[in-house]
């Protein structure tokens, strides 16, 4: 089966379920902070997807690890990742899963990559600009990258408005060799 659909259907059965069972908001307050952990602990990524290690010490760890962090219902979610031996496909699963909540609850995720960190009120009228533009909630995602030198990229879901000091310096450059 396809690694996409998989885990989507995932995703899907994790946001229907919690929908049903009105613990929604908890299971993506769950999601997000696994979704993180997992993109910044290599280690925990590493045990997770390792196939040498039985299902029953992962799910053990997985217990022992999150038990007073998250709910009983995301660690049931876990273990039946682990029980159907899925573990490859769960950083994507808990992508499309807190996808599938922004989409359902009329939110756009956009990326804001500056330089250096933005006042409050940068963010502030930039979340306001794309709010009015694409008439949408905004969930805005800061990330920093010293190598654009200044200025901003803004991604909004397929769309990136580059407005970056280091993109502007390559077309420059682009331009004056092109011209000689």
């Amino acid at each position: 089966m396809n690694q996409s659909k998989i885990s989507v259907r995932y995703a899907k059965a994790l946001y229907e379920f919690g929908e049903e069972k009105k613990v929604l908001a908890t299971l993506v307050d769950d999601v997000k902070m696994l979704a993180s952990s997992f993109a910044e602990i290599k280690e925990l990524r590493d045990f997770v997807l390792n196939p040498i290690i039985k299902p029953s010490d992962k799910k053990n760890f997985i217990h022992a690890l999150l038990s007073k962090k998250v709910s009983a219902d995301t660690i049931q979610f876990l273990n039946m990742i682990i029980t159907n031996k899925r573990e490859l496909y769960i950083e994507d699963m808990l992508r499309n899963f807190l996808n599938m909540c922004r989409r359902n609850s009329g939110i756009t995720s956009v990326t804001l990559t500056t330089a250096q960190t933005f006042s409050a009120s940068q963010k502030k009228t930039i979340t306001s600009f794309v709010e009015k533009t694409y008439k949408t909630n905004v969930e805005l995602i800061e990330k920093t990258d010293t190598t654009l030198l200044g200025g901003f990229i803004l991604r909004i879901d397929d769309l990136q408005y580059d407005a970056s000091v280091k993109t502007k310096i390559h077309a420059l450059k682009k331009e004056l060799l092109q011209s000689n």
